[in-house]
């Protein structure tokens, strides 16, 4: 009889740790998760920043920011850089004055 015992023991005992192990698994697949998403988030920041920011802020055409940015037609590149409000106050500046001259 107390064999009977001692295999039922151990097998609830292997249960927990197969519960356990399961746990920590899935702990381990949401961090790995939630990581992942981050560095993507963190990636298209880091793109769009130097799309309208870096580039397009210091006069680089969108053509030249759509090949340092890899992009094969120009319509990713204008997902990327958003129209910059001192960009349309400087080509503003520029039609006044050529109507004044």
């Amino acid at each position: 009889e107390s064999a009977q015992y001692l295999v039922s023991f151990c097998r609830s005992v292997c249960s927990a740790i197969h519960a356990k192990c399961l746990f920590i698994n899935v702990l381990r697949l949401i961090i790995v998760n939630l990581f992942f998403i981050a560095f993507l988030n963190i990636t298209y920041t880091a793109r769009h920043t130097a799309a309208t920011v870096v580039f397009l802020a210091n006069r680089v055409s969108m053509e030249n920011v759509a090949k340092i940015l890899g992009h094969a037609n120009l319509n990713m590149t204008r997902h990327y850089a958003k129209v910059l409000d001192q960009s349309i106050l400087n080509d503003m500046e520029n039609v006044e004055r050529s109507f004044r001259q």
